[in-house]
């Protein structure tokens, strides 16, 4: 059997029909259906959705929708065959197709329907893709932040508009070579990509940077560690937690995250989120033991090791 690609304005109502039942198939626990599939429709209908329907004898068997490429290639967040063809060999396929059309494929959303964990692994594994997965904690609202001492010779400050180049270098230090850093890539240059990063944070791409809010735990002068809080429509998102890794496990982190949170509960915030990575064992265990609890996910996802050298995690 062959697989064609098709625009989706040939045929509107079998692709917003396709993409509710691959984003079924896709829920991390915790998601709900209409936050996911309702912009997706939109796109789809608004024409702005970058993929097609997957057809064969006539018929939408599937479909595929991807992410404008970055640096690395495009990210597929619907890849999905009906019951009737899904099938290892034909999900294979439509990679070939999505990779023909869209370019390198770098991060792939499972799970692929149809499939169990032995195929898909295998489908996938065969590509040179490896999994991952990512969560969003909550720090309860009515939890009380626990004390936690600043270590010795540390100090806790706010967050200043002229961190920003410091904090661009620890960016790039302790996000060498962490599968974090290319879920966001934006240069392949590790120098220019946590430029771009932190313009992004203080720039107020992803909301306004809060600070008080936002925290660095200074040594010598030298920033440590440091949590970057910006607002989001429904809370306060901790956009990055980063700590020198020379520095790590000897309480820095841990000194950052709290005081963010008391600073964000002086200003009356009450509801403080953030992602992990979960293959980031000792991030999870950090936040866990602070009180934060998993609100979404774990996510199944795909990242393509021939193309990012990861090592943390492992």
């Amino acid at each position: 059997m062959t697989l064609a690609l098709v625009p989706f304005p040939a045929d509107h109502a079998s692709a917003v029909a396709l993409a509710e039942e691959a984003v079924r198939v896709r829920l991390a626990p915790g998601e709900e259906l209409r936050d996911i599939l309702s912009p997706i429709v939109s796109a789809i209908l608004g024409g702005r959705a970058t993929g097609g329907l997957l057809r064969s004898g006539g018929e939408a068997r599937g479909i595929l929708l991807w992410e404008p490429a970055g640096p690395l290639g495009v990210a597929l967040r619907l890849v999905y065959l009906t019951p009737s063809v899904a099938r290892p060999d034909l999900y294979r396929t439509a990679l070939d197709v999505a990779e023909r059309t869209a370019g390198p494929i770098a991060f792939v959303a499972g799970p692929l329907g149809g499939m169990t964990a032995a195929e898909e692994l295998d489908v996938l594994r065969g590509r040179g893709f490896a999994p991952f997965g990512r969560s969003e904690m909550a720090f309860p609202a009515s939890d009380p932040v626990p004390n936690v001492p600043v270590p010795p010779g540390a100090k806790v400050r706010a967050v200043q508009l002229e961190d920003e180049a410091e904090l661009a270098r620890l960016h790039e230090r302790a996000y060498h070579r962490h599968l974090d850093r290319f879920l966001s890539l934006e240069d392949v240059d590790p120098v220019r990509d946590a430029d771009h990063q932190l313009r992004d944070v203080f720039s107020g791409r992803y909301g306004e940077l809060l600070s008080p809010g936002s925290v660095a735990v200074t040594v010598d002068g030298r920033i440590a560690s440091s949590v970057l809080a910006v607002r989001r429509p429904a809370h306060v998102l901790l956009v990055d937690v980063m700590t020198d890794p020379n520095l790590r496990q000897r309480g820095f982190g841990r000194a950052a995250v709290t005081a963010a949170l008391v600073a964000l509960r002086e200003r009356g915030e009450s509801a403080i989120v953030l992602n992990v990575t979960e293959e980031n064992p000792r991030a999870v265990r950090l936040y866990s033991s602070l009180g934060f609890v998993r609100t979404l996910g774990p996510s199944k996802e795909w990242y393509d090791a021939r193309r990012m050298t990861v090592k943390s995690p492992p």
